[in-house]
């Protein structure tokens, strides 16, 4: 019987800070490129560096303890990366350091307001 897994098992750390409470999803995703090159008389491929994003859609908590927003306003002004984790249930930890960007603000008056983010990967990503 196949395993079926949903985001509920994740959790997402950000510079050490567990926000899995804010987080609605999480993905990390690679970005791979492979290069092929065509001669006369052969064929080559090339497979370029993966690189990597961190996209994250969570509520907005301005002003809240321990808020997401606020963490991430104030890392994007310092402009230094700073850690992140994702926890795999059963499965381990991806981790790496990502390069954080301001949130926005604000929202349509009939629904919880949200606030989705792309950060990307500065280096690698490894599994513990």
């Amino acid at each position: 019987m196949a395993t079926i897994q949903t985001g509920r098992t994740l959790d997402v750390t950000i510079d050490s800070v567990d926000y899995s409470a804010q987080v609605a999803e999480v993905t990390l995703v690679p970005n791979e490129t492979v290069d092929q090159y065509v001669t006369l008389t052969d064929t080559t491929a090339v497979r370029q560096p993966t690189t990597w994003t961190l996209n994250v859609r969570a509520f907005q908590d301005w002003g809240a303890v321990g808020s997401f927003c606020d963490a991430m306003w104030t890392a994007a002004a310092a402009g230094t990366a700073v850690s992140f984790s994702l926890g795999l249930d059963g499965s381990g930890t991806l981790s790496g350091d990502i390069i954080p960007v301001y949130p926005t603000a604000g929202g349509p008056a009939d629904s919880a307001l949200e606030v989705s983010y792309t950060f990307e990967v500065n280096g690698s990503v490894t599994k513990a």
